[in-house]
């Protein structure tokens, strides 16, 4: 996916201008060896889920749209400022939750972007710049079911995704619900289709992607009002690359500042999704409006309930 020049030249133009005021950031001579790719290159390979709305889905093979991928072109437009590039190329690269991390870690993407929890663990192995939202894992049931939370699951079947973090939060859990069969998934879209067909009872993920695909399945599948965490969401990238994390934060900071991280939500949370035909009308909440008012990279790890 190429950003158009004309609108590239404004972010990057508009980006440069508020980098140059923060003296923090460092000159592109120190940058690191994904900086150095991106600018040998000429290309920011940005990872997103195909199925994953309202945080990134495919709009046709390689093309991505989404809330995550159009704060990352805003991110890729204030890298090419400060590598000084004219023009930088984004290609999309699809990859799956069990595979995201490698992919970061491997080179095969310079940035995730797709709606991906920051904890303890994960910055072991990357780093990730601001948060941009903050989700709590929640379940999916068929309508009708009755279940209306983990203690309901007993001798029924649990869904969750490979490598996500409702697998930590199902560990916590069976010693107070248990009694469920746990079943694995690649892609949202095999966990779904075992939903409808009966395969599981329930799928444990982020509620704001849950309430996408209930308010999509025509009144097949329903989310229960239970939260059980609370997670940053934000971009993720290779840590062994200081100067790009550098980069980054300043950049996410000037758009927290300038207001533009409030207009992109609106269009994405509080207007029709783009193709889809229907608005979440999901008001930002209260941890997200104080990132916006003082944004700083320190972020409270997730929280289990």
């Amino acid at each position: 996916m190429t950003i158009a020049s004309a609108s590239f030249s404004r972010l990057a133009l508009r980006l440069l201008a508020g980098l140059a005021a923060c003296a923090a950031l460092a000159s592109p001579a120190h940058a690191g060896p994904v900086l150095n790719r991106i600018q040998a290159t000429g290309v920011f390979k940005m990872g997103y889920r195909p199925n994953g709305v309202p945080f990134s889905w495919e709009t046709s093979p390689g093309a991505a749209t989404g809330y995550a991928p159009d704060i990352c072109q805003r991110i890729a437009a204030g890298i090419a400022a400060h590598l000084k590039l004219p023009k930088l190329q984004v290609q999309a690269v699809p990859v799956l939750e069990s595979t995201r991390i490698p992919a970061v870690v491997n080179g095969e993407i310079d940035m995730e972007c797709a709606g991906t929890t920051n904890n303890k663990a994960r910055r072991e192995q990357v780093a990730f710049g601001l948060a941009y939202f903050y989700a709590g894992s929640a379940l999916m049931v068929r309508e009708g079911s009755g279940i209306t939370g983990l203690s309901g699951l007993g001798g029924k079947n649990l869904g969750v995704l490979e490598g996500a973090t409702g697998n930590q939060i199902i560990d916590i859990h069976k010693n107070r619900s248990g009694g469920w069969t746990l079943k694995t998934f690649k892609s949202m879209r095999e966990a779904t289709t075992a939903l409808e067909r009966g395969e599981i009872d329930a799928l444990l993920d982020d509620d704001v992607t849950l309430l996408t695909i209930a308010a999509q399945s025509g009144g097949k599948f329903s989310v229960p009002a239970q939260r059980y965490s609370i997670e940053p969401l934000a971009p993720m990238f290779s840590k062994s690359d200081p100067e790009l994390e550098r980069v980054v934060l300043q950049i996410m900071q000037q758009l927290y500042r300038d207001g533009e991280m409030d207009a992109i939500y609106k269009r994405w949370f509080l207007s029709p999704l783009p193709g889809l035909g229907y608005n979440l009308n999901l008001k930002m909440g209260a941890l997200l409006q104080d990132n916006l008012r003082r944004p700083t990279a320190y972020v409270t790890d997730w929280t289990v309930m």
